[in-house]
This record gives structure tokens, sequence and C-alpha cells, in this order.
């Protein structure tokens, strides 16, 4: 069922870290060991660290934490679409000719991901909760795309409205509650307004892949626990994509080991020292968490440290060997029964 392009390593639990291993090989999870293996934290969401005066929000719809309202005009800066090859090949799988699909973009932030779709389909349409968000995105995409305001899960579309649907980097900013009901909710929504047949292509990171894999959050002392517990692990997308109906098999998860989340030209540009950058940290919303968390002027005093040090590039070799072992994204294809 897993997908990657070279070895996929794993860094091994500590004591304060309980991790469960599930196998993806021959359609089958389970604990038994495999050639090729995904770790998904469990318990996470146990870890609360103290939280005084902190508010991560209820908000229906929109991210519970990340005021993309106010970053949404710097957002682009340092993002640029993943897995173009990955959304086109699962829905080229699809029993209608790609050109002739409508697409469904559920959270489509700015509309970069549905401006590289101009073209290939025969329509497009996107979701979006917040005004920023959805005025860049018209902005930039003009008339032809039918862009809606509304929630992921209470989708404003009639049933078997959609041949294909995508959803990028969005599921981390549902509420976790109760095993990411609202994220269950969203899959059975995607269910509805899906054509049988149809493919529903999610693109979001494991809770281990946002913790290592990214090498800024190690620094946050105080929020990155709760900004992993935000990421449902692996095993608890493809339970709830089962329960919504889609089936997914031995192809259904792929991830990429070396092209980072945001712009590869973007991400490492300055080094480290990237990270003392508000447009930066405007890229990539768990600077939003730890900035909630009042720790944004410590994390640049480290940043400073090491750079002032020469400790910087060891530092950063490390993380790097971290992202290339594990990938920062993590895809899962699935079809609707």
């Amino acid at each position: 069922m897993l997908r990657v392009c070279s070895r996929l390593v794993v860094r091994p639990a500590t004591s304060t870290r309980r991790v469960r291993t599930f196998a993806t090989k021959a359609g089958t999870l389970g604990n038994q060991k495999r050639d090729i293996q995904v770790s998904t934290v469990v318990g996470l969401e146990d870890i609360k660290p103290a939280m005084p005066n902190v508010d991560v929000g209820k908000q229906s719809g929109g991210s519970t934490y990340c005021p993309y309202d106010q970053t949404s005009k710097q957002y682009d800066q340092t993002r640029k679409p993943l897995g173009l090859n990955v959304f086109l090949g699962s829905y080229a799988l699809a029993p209608w000719p790609v050109h002739s699909q409508s697409l469904l973009d559920v959270g489509c932030g700015t509309g970069t991901f549905l401006e590289t779709m101009q073209g290939k389909f025969g329509s497009l349409s996107g979701l979006e909760y917040s005004d920023g968000m959805i005025a860049q995105a018209k902005a930039r995409l003009g008339p032809d795309v039918n862009l809606v305001q509304g929630s992921a899960d209470n989708l404003p579309f009639e049933d078997a409205s959609f041949h294909a649907i995508s959803i990028n980097q969005v599921v981390h900013h549902f509420p976790p509650d109760n095993n990411f009901a609202f994220l269950a909710r969203t899959f059975k929504e995607a269910a509805r307004v899906l054509m049988p047949g149809g493919i529903f292509v999610i693109n979001t990171s494991t809770p281990e892949q946002q913790r290592d894999a990214f090498w800024w959050v190690e620094l946050f002392d105080h929020s990155e626990a709760v900004i992993c517990s935000r990421f449902p692990p692996l095993d608890v997308v493809l339970e709830h994509l089962g329960g919504a109906g889609f089936q997914v098999n031995d192809d259904s998860v792929c991830v990429p080991l070396h092209r980072s989340l945001m712009a590869s030209d973007k991400y490492l540009e300055k080094g480290i020292a990237c990270g003392l950058e508000k447009n930066y940290q405007d890229g990539d919303s768990s600077w939003a968490m730890a900035e909630k968390f009042g720790e944004i002027p410590q994390v640049m005093q480290k940043i400073n440290d090491m750079v002032a040090q020469g400790k910087d590039s060891h530092y950063l070799l490390r993380k790097e060997q971290q992202r290339k072992s594990m990938g920062q994204a993590t895809f899962v294809t699935a079809i609707k029964q």
C-alpha cells in the first residue's frame, strides 16, 4: 500500500513518545514487521503541556488556530503545490477521461493547486472557509473556476456532483476531538458529492512527519506536541475513509521523500535564518500555533544563537537527513465504491 522513492526510515520512538507501527503490504495493516513501514504516533493527544491563555478555537469549517485571513496575502510567497503527478495519475484511474472530469478542491486556499489544474479537467470548483484565502483565489483564478465559501463537513453541493475531489494539507486545521470526528464527517460529505467510481486524493502529513521532517518544529518546546496532535495518524485516515464508503488498495498510500512541502527554492533559501522572517513563518501554520503559545521570540533566539555559534549547518544537516528519510507529506488515494 505504501509507495516511496527510496527506503523509508522512521526515527525510533523514545520513552515519552508512544509509537505504533502499521505495516502496509498486500493491503494489510498490522503490528508485524515488514520490509517497508510507516509509523503513526498515538497518544500525542494525551500530551497536554501547560496552555495558559492559549485558545486554539472551535471555529467550524476554518482553521482552529491559523489566522489565514491575515496571512493569506503572504502565503504563496513560499508555497508551491506538491504531488501533482500523484493527483493526476490517480484521477487517470477513474472510468472517465481526466479532461472530461469535474474536480472539487476542498480547502482550496489561495487557488494555487486549482491553477495548476486549469485546462486539464472539464470543470473546476473550489471550497474555502477563510475570507482572506477565497479572496486571493478569486483574484487568481477569475470567473472560470467555481469558488464557494463553506465548511468541509457540510459541502454545499448536490449528491454525485463531481468525478474527482482533492484536499491539500487541510485536515490538521479540523478539530481533532472524538478521534477526529470532524474528519470523519468531511470524508462522508466527500463520498456523498462524489460519483460512484470517483477518486478522492488526500494530501496530509502524519504526526511523525510533522514532528521530525520540518526543521523548525523541534525548536518549539511548548507547542510541538499540540501541533503534532492536530495531524490525524495514517490509521485514523484509513479508518475514516473506510467508514465513509471509500476503498483503498495496495497503491493507495504514497510518500514523496525528496520534495519539501514549501517551494524547493524557498525552503532553505537562507538556511535556518529563513525562520527569522515573518513571510516565511506565514507559509506554514505550525508557526501560528507556536505564536499562540508565545514562544516565537524564544525560537528566534535559538536560531540566532545557532547561527552565531556556527551550529546551524550541523543542525540543518541532521534535520535534512530526517526529512529525506520520511518525507513531509503523505498522499492517500481512495475510490468511491
